[in-house]
């Protein structure tokens, strides 16, 4: 793994652990959550990008980031769908009066996404 790759994935990491301690405190603050979710599956695949020797967008769109994975590593495409359902959580949750709220009921969605998008591109980078 190149040094870049190996930093942008030390990062998505931070983002994902501190996704996983905000989700177990007494007072979790979901949309705080959600967001360090998105930038967490968003460090991920900029890594993919990175390892690959491709030019890294500074965008938030997981949809487009996967997109452009995906025409280096096709598998994953299978990861799509979910890259697209959570990067609202990136923008759309962070501020107030926001048109969509997240509650305690999205985040085993919202975390599961997560972990899908981690697991795979963890495979795809041979982490283990």
């Amino acid at each position: 793994m190149l040094n870049g790759t190996k930093e942008w994935v030390d990062f998505a990491e931070r983002d994902y652990e501190a996704s996983m301690l905000l989700a177990n405190s007494h007072t979790p603050s979901f949309e705080i959550i959600a967001y360090h979710c998105q930038q967490a599956a968003e460090k991920y695949l900029k890594a993919m990008l990175i390892e690959n020797n491709k030019p890294v967008p500074h965008i938030h769109d997981l949809g487009k980031l996967n997109l452009e994975c995906s025409n280096f590593q096709a598998e994953l495409s299978v990861i799509q769908d979910i890259c697209e359902r959570l990067t609202p959580f990136g923008t759309v949750t962070r501020y107030p009066g926001s048109s969509m709220q997240v509650g305690s009921e999205h985040l085993p969605l919202i975390i599961s996404w997560t972990e899908e998008i981690r697991k795979i591109i963890r495979n795809q980078l041979g982490i283990s």
